[in-house]
């Protein structure tokens, strides 16, 4: 590992922390890590081969360097750079737990400045990627972890961190659900911590500030849904399913905290732990959070899951992770439509027998999923505008191949130049319903 210093450099101004903008800041880091990384010889852990110089340009160059002697390497597969945050995966180990702890160390330091974090430019920055971390530190680090645990305080900073990254895209829209259940849980967790540690004014103090951070993850998770999901139904003519599903996803992580909250106060996850080494896991919240997803979970295996809904939210959370997961796939078809528009063809009716076998398909699998009838119904009204953006796409391919015609005249009659026959399309797909 390399420590570096940066000098004070009054132009460099970042508001990462206070607004939680992880992607843009991230990038530097990241880039810089990934140097480290690919300028690592293999198997010399804790070797950083980084020039602060070069990945912050308008720092000045004040990197001071210690050799660390080769160590083993720990394997591990955390990621910590994810979009999903490490404790919010299903298996979520203890050694996991122990990698993020140790990591935590090479945190870039920020110091508040009126409404915004900058960088603290006067205390050395440390770079380490988890490669680099070396089982003889791991080892290390753990025996303090089992001597002096975590501390009682929060880690406040932690939680905004791993609450940062809570947005709903069409390249994530499968991991609603795990986002939803990991900011859930995590909030009950640390709502039963604060309620079971503090009294008085600092109970207070501390829910403030585990409510603010909550509200404001839980916010980007229903914005960033309805702009995205939301906005793609609303493009397909679903009027209104865009506000309908900002307010369903505030409801449905509410009422799953809610349960996450009451499951707490019957069952203690805690009693679990009774090696003396491992005491420290209990202060860790990410680490009891996944504790508690996977007991809850466990105990409700058999149960059908129920959420109450209502005219303002009216879809629960089955509904909205079916919902994502089905305008990903629509939308990639319109972004990238996988069909045959080089081949010169007499009729499109196997484009409307394709077309109307996949919203068979749709059917059956909305009848699997059991989502409600109110989901149902839009995602069958969805499908006929789908089919005509569709062919919109299909088209706009036609236009290429008629541009390469244009320059190329001796293609004629060897590439399609007329554009989808969507008479045949609407005939076939009409047949195909009544078969």
């Amino acid at each position: 590992m390399y420590i570096g210093q940066f000098g004070a450099n009054p132009w460099l101004k970042s508001s990462w922390l206070n607004n939680i903008n992880m992607k843009q800041s991230n990038s530097a880091v990241s880039a810089a890590l990934l140097q480290t990384q690919a300028r690592t010889q293999p198997k010399a852990a804790n070797r950083d081969r980084v020039e602060l110089s070069g990945a912050y340009p308008y720092l000045p160059n004040r990197l001071q360097v210690l050799e660390v002697p080769e160590a083993t390497p720990v394997e591990s597969n955390l990621d910590l750079a994810a979009d999903l945050r490490p404790a919010s995966e299903k298996a979520y180990t203890e050694e996991d737990a122990l990698m993020n702890q140790y990591m935590k160390q090479y945190r870039l330091n920020f110091i508040k400045d009126g409404d915004s974090f900058v960088l603290d430019t006067s205390k050395p920055v440390k770079l380490m990627t988890e490669g680099q971390v070396s089982q003889e530190s791991l080892d290390a680090f753990r025996a303090e972890l089992e001597k002096n645990g975590l501390g009682d305080e929060i880690d406040w900073r932690g939680v905004q961190e791993d609450f940062a990254r809570m947005d709903i895209r069409f390249d994530n829209a499968e991991s609603f659900e795990t986002k939803a259940d990991y900011l859930a849980s995590r909030y009950a967790v640390l709502k039963d911590r604060i309620q079971t540690q503090y009294t008085g004014e600092k109970l207070e103090q501390e829910m403030q500030t585990l409510d603010s951070l909550y509200t404001k993850a839980k916010e980007e998770m229903a914005n960033s849904y309805a702009a995205n999901i939301g906005g793609f139904y609303e493009d397909m003519g679903q009027s209104g399913a865009s506000a309908d599903m900002r307010e369903s996803v505030l409801s449905a992580i509410d009422s799953k905290a809610d349960k996450y909250s009451a499951y707490l106060s019957e069952n203690d996850i805690y009693a679990g732990i009774t090696d003396p080494s491992k005491q420290w896991l209990k202060q860790d919240d990410g680490y009891m959070a996944a504790k508690l997803r996977e007991s809850a979970a466990a105990s409700s295996a058999d149960a059908p899951s129920t959420q109450t809904v209502n005219e303002s939210a009216p879809y629960s959370a089955n509904d909205l992770a079916f919902a994502a997961v089905y305008a990903q796939g629509l939308s990639e078809q319109i972004e990238k439509p996988e069909w045959d528009t080089y081949a010169i063809k007499e009729s499109d009716t196997d484009l409307g027998q394709y077309l109307a076998q996949q919203f068979q398909s749709l059917t059956g699998a909305m009848e699997d999923a059991g989502i409600s009838d109110q989901l149902s119904n839009l995602l069958k009204d969805t499908f006929e505008p789908f089919i005509d953006k569709f062919l919109d796409a299909l088209d706009a391919k036609i236009d290429h191949n008629r541009e390469r015609v244009s320059n190329k005249p001796w293609q004629a009659g060897l590439i399609r130049t007329e554009y989808i026959n969507r008479n045949d399309v609407y005939r076939a797909f009409a047949m195909f319903q009544l078969k």
